[in-house]
């Protein structure tokens, strides 16, 4: 005898298609990613420019190499949730000296599979149901949804990337957001999809208020080694007095084009760390054994490397730019940091996802609707410009005679 079970969706995977997305982008936006993954399974060639080009900026020399000499020199497969030891003390060195902070690599340090689910456990570690969290808008385009996952609301913080290059968040609007009680401030920097960097007067800020209403914060810094033009660069744990309420979030995966490694590190207080390892225990473990001895040279013997990609980076970001900057339908700014820029579309009147369908069906190119990164981010789409130049420059001027057949 065949027994139907009725098959409910439970309300948290419900509500990471964000449904009250629907008025502004016609659908859920699960429902709009599904449509543009569809579209893409239609065509065979697409550039795919949502991440970099790893074959054209590969993971330093050192990764494959230590990652084969712990697989097969006898290299634990297991480890403790957090880490291996010896790996946690070296990692702790290198990212203390990074921050600018003393890191206990015992206690305050832990290592996750990417640095994705070193979000997913700080906020798992923090977030209770009915909580409330400030996240920046527009920002990583998971946060609101892993924050609407744990059953928290979301207050958004308005990103004033293109005002004010001192103030990225409004004083004012930052210290209303506080008072509304929050549990968390989640934010990234430099800002992904902008490619913002903080102001050190905006980090002080942050840290004043989160000491005033007594509010972790979660600074996902993934892309601080990757700034242009020698800009400064602050990491909020160094400002004074919030080390104790702050979990910063760091990894190989960007920078040094590790992603496939699946590296992430979490630097917080002892009591949290604990939690976070509670919950990876009971999900992914550990992060995967050999690859966590790549991360004994991460930072420590790559500076080189760094800077060289930094360069190499910044020539295509502006090849990027150049490729805009000529147009009337386009603007686009030089980013600060990361891999990305955020162009805003002036005079078109299809919505964000018309757009990305048709870069897919005519230019040939996936890229990221702005509509992904929060409501501020409509009207933009992001585009990774870690790529191979000649196959960019190509793929540059399918977008812009794309793009302008719209104006026709």
């Amino acid at each position: 005898m065949t027994v139907s079970i009725e098959q409910r969706v439970p309300n948290r995977i419900e509500r990471l298609a964000l449904p009250e997305r629907l008025p502004s982008i016609g659908m859920s936006l699960r429902a709009a990613e599904r449509e543009l993954e569809r579209n893409a399974g239609r065509h065979t060639g697409l550039l795919d420019l949502t991440y970099a080009d790893t074959k054209r900026f590969p993971a330093p020399p050192w990764a494959i190499k230590s990652y084969v000499e712990a697989a097969t020199s006898g290299g634990r497969s297991y480890t403790a949730y957090r880490g291996e030891e010896h790996v946690r003390s070296t990692v702790g060195a290198s990212v203390g000296g990074l921050m600018g902070i003393p890191v206990d690599p015992k206690r305050e340090l832990i290592l996750t599979p990417g640095t994705q689910a070193a979000l997913y456990t700080a906020l798992a570690a923090v977030l209770e149901e009915g909580d409330k969290a400030i996240i920046a808008d527009p920002d990583y385009l998971t946060n609101e949804r892993l924050i609407r996952y744990f059953g928290a609301e979301c207050i958004k913080l308005p990103l004033r990337w293109e005002v004010d290059g001192r103030h990225t968040f409004d004083p004012d609007e930052m210290e209303a957001a506080f008072r509304q009680k929050p549990k968390v401030f989640l934010f990234s920097n430099p800002n992904n999809p902008t490619g913002t960097v903080h102001s050190e007067a905006t980090l002080q800020q942050i840290a004043e208020l989160a000491m005033r209403y007594d509010v972790l914060v979660i600074a996902d810094e993934l892309y601080s080694r990757l700034v242009y033009e020698g800009r400064n660069y602050f990491h909020l744990a160094a400002m004074e007095g919030i080390k104790a309420r702050t979990i910063s979030l760091l990894g190989p995966s960007k920078t040094e084009s590790m992603s496939g490694y699946r590296l992430g590190v979490a630097v917080a207080p002892g009591d949290i760390v604990d939690r976070m390892e509670d919950v990876q225990s009971v999900s992914a473990l550990r992060a995967p054994a050999y690859a966590q001895h790549t991360l004994l040279h991460w930072i420590r013997d790559d500076q080189e490397f760094v800077a060289r990609r930094v360069k190499e980076y910044q020539l295509l970001r502006d090849m990027a730019v150049d490729a805009f900057k000529d147009t009337n339908f386009i603007r686009a700014s030089a980013s600060h940091a990361t891999s990305y820029i955020f162009p805003k579309l002036i005079g078109i009147g299809a919505s964000d996802q018309e757009i990305a369908l048709r870069l897919q069906d005519v230019a040939g190119v996936i890229v990221n609707p702005g509509y992904q990164s929060g409501e501020r981010g409509r009207g933009h789409f992001r585009i990774c410009f870690a790529q191979d130049e000649k196959i960019f420059a190509n793929a540059l001027d399918r977008i812009v005679s794309t793009l302008r057949s719209f104006q026709s």
